[in-house]
């Protein structure tokens, strides 16, 4: 009786930690994408701004993002929003005529080599 017990409670841990992984790898527990990256600096030199900001968001069907990229300027740049594709925690979009792919972690988005740190505590339209 008391293997039969041990038996069946570990068959439940186990479909147990299975669901769970299962869930993991469908995003349901994965760390999300939304918040703020960006990695805007002031040139040394010639005092302009450079960097990238994205702030991704999830909205009605999918996720989009409003992209800033600053490349040597006095002012701040143009905002454009664009639609992203997700898998898991990759991305891709496309501003104008260049695409962008990446990778979201707790440290920021690694995009086309690039980290843009995350900003604490700033998600959007949660």
């Amino acid at each position: 009786m008391k293997i039969t017990s041990r038996a069946v409670l570990i068959v439940i841990v186990g479909l147990t930690m299975a669901v769970a992984l299962t869930a993991q790898t469908h995003g349901r527990g994965a760390a999300p994408v939304n918040g703020v990256y960006e990695n805007f600096k002031v040139g040394a030199g010639s005092g302009d701004l450079e960097g990238m900001r994205v702030v991704i968001f999830s909205a009605h069907d999918g996720h989009y993002a409003i992209v800033q990229i600053a490349q040597g300027g006095a002012e701040d740049p143009a905002p454009e929003l664009v639609q992203l594709s997700v898998t898991g925690m990759k991305i891709t979009f496309t501003v104008g005529s260049e695409n962008y792919s990446g990778t979201v972690s707790k440290a920021g988005l690694k995009v086309n080599g690039s980290l843009l740190k995350r900003k604490p505590n700033t998600d959007f339209f949660r």
